[in-house]
């Protein structure tokens, strides 16, 4: 092999070990970007669950008509479209067919 060839293998190995470097920066910056972003909603979400507690307990504390309060009324819409509305699964989907205690408990338990 003429060392006019292997400088030259050694020149293309550097320029695809600079090619591999920059791809390898460009996708841990997007998977920083990710993460923060994923932090971000689980923080929301968790300020949405406490928002949630927050209403039912103001709800079921509140004076009552005949049938539901309008919030209760609200997540009962919710939970109709297949959406968990309890604390612990609150925005989960529900799987065809399926009904979740917690859910019923909180739209029609006795508080």
């Amino acid at each position: 092999m003429a060392k006019n060839d292997l400088f030259e293998q050694f020149l293309d190995i550097s320029d695809e070990a600079e090619q591999f470097a920059t791809r390898l920066k460009a996708l841990k910056e997007e998977v920083t970007k990710l993460l923060e972003q994923n932090a971000e909603l689980r923080m929301e979400n968790q300020s949405l669950h406490e928002r949630v507690e927050e209403l039912t307990a103001k709800g079921s504390a509140g004076k009552q008509t005949k049938g539901m309060t309008k919030s209760k009324q609200n997540l009962q819409k919710i939970y109709e479209e297949g959406y968990h509305v309890c604390s612990k699964f609150y925005g989960q989907h529900l799987e065809p067919g399926e009904s979740c205690a917690f859910c019923l408990d909180i739209l029609y338990g006795d508080r």
